[in-house]
């Protein structure tokens, strides 16, 4: 495939998941620092190795040094929009280097991108890009569905400390009589403390995804919302459980007749519960006793905080949550959505009001 012109200086070039992949290794070297894995495991798990098929990506190549200077990427995933399965693509790894930035490459790149949407059967691209990627998802056509929501259970006095005091010897002094005089007040007033009646449900810390969530995963499909696609295949390579030491963990609640009706994905990181994905049967009862095993549970690890990335309408998961004390807050980063066409279907993609978005929905 030519060479797509992009302005006097940068031309655009499909990339190669083979020729490649050492151009996008300098690049993501450069400028995108992966906190949860590796560059080579990333690219091998998501541009050589994913079951939906390779990252789709484009690389700027700077005519006056002739060598790559900025890349983008769609990854293929699969949504669930009111129950129907719909191809699609979350939109990431956008970098361009120092000295190229402005009103170099980042547009054609990223026009580029969403090109390509069309080519590879694919209805949507979507993501929440930063405050400096954010003013070109806009230029090139991305619809901005609103901010993300983050909710906060606080279980250890520390992260509010430390996020509040610079000094860190007053910091630790400041900790150390909050242990003492606030957490105890954190754990006396918070609402898992309640013996809730789990009515037959056991917790389970399942290492991988299988049948037992198949009928969950049914009954989330006909709620009306916008999710992503959950299967055994997908989740396990997703959440890496064949990996050892993977990041990732399950709690999950099951029923007596061994079907799963509730369960948590999470990371931690510096301490903080990070939840991913949240699933559960349409049931208060269900919910509550799924929201109070977690926050125990994740006291007993010493856990500082949990938090839960959400947008969509007001829901139970909002409600339960509020009741368990998660304070609400909100992200700076947006959710966006880019659709190719005027079809009914892509219409509904950038109604915010349909969509129930967690961090698993854009988790790559």
């Amino acid at each position: 495939m030519a060479d797509v012109r992009a302005a006097p200086r940068y031309s655009i070039v499909p990339g190669d998941p083979v020729e490649h992949k050492g151009d996008w290794l300098g690049l993501a070297d450069r400028n995108l620092p992966f906190a949860v894995q590796g560059r080579e495991a990333r690219y091998s798990k998501y541009y050589e190795d994913s079951p939906l098929g390779p990252a789709k990506f484009f690389l700027a190549r700077d005519a006056q040094s002739d060598t790559f200077v900025g890349m983008a990427a769609i990854f293929p995933t699969q949504l669930r929009v009111f129950g129907e399965l719909v191809p699609a693509a979350i939109a990431g790894d956008f970098a361009v280097d120092d000295g190229h930035r402005g009103l170099g490459p980042a547009v054609p790149l990223q026009r580029a991108a969403v090109n390509a949407l069309g080519e590879h059967g694919l209805s949507c691209a979507y993501g929440y890009p930063n405050e400096h990627s954010e003013p070109i998802t806009r230029r090139v056509g991305y619809t901005d569905l609103g901010r993300l929501t983050r909710y906060v259970k606080v279980l250890r006095s520390r992260v509010v400390v430390e996020q509040y005091v610079k000094s860190r010897g007053r910091a630790r002094v400041a900790a150390g009589v909050s242990r003492v005089t606030v957490d105890p007040l954190l754990w006396a007033v918070s609402r898992e403390r309640l013996q809730w009646r789990r009515r037959g449900l056991r917790v389970e810390r399942p290492a991988a995804f299988d049948d037992r969530f198949s009928a969950l995963w049914e009954t989330t499909r006909q709620q009306g919302t916008i999710t992503s696609e959950r299967n055994p295949e997908l989740l396990n390579w997703k959440y890496e459980t064949t990996r050892e030491g993977g990041i990732y963990r399950i709690l999950a609640l099951v029923g007596g007749d061994d079907q799963v009706v509730g369960y948590a994905v999470y990371r931690v990181r510096n301490g903080i519960r990070h939840i991913i994905d949240i699933v559960f049967q349409p049931s208060a009862e269900v919910l509550d006793v799924l929201l109070a095993e977690l926050i125990r549970d994740a006291r007993r690890e010493g856990a500082v905080a949990i938090s839960v990335i959400h947008l969509g309408p007001a829901s139970l998961l909002t409600q339960r949550l509020r009741g368990f004390g998660f304070g609400r807050r909100t992200e700076t980063s947006s959710l966006h959505v880019y659709v190719p066409g005027e079809s009914e279907l892509e219409q509904a993609l950038v109604a915010a009001g349909n969509w129930c978005f967690l961090n698993a929905e854009a988790d790559v």
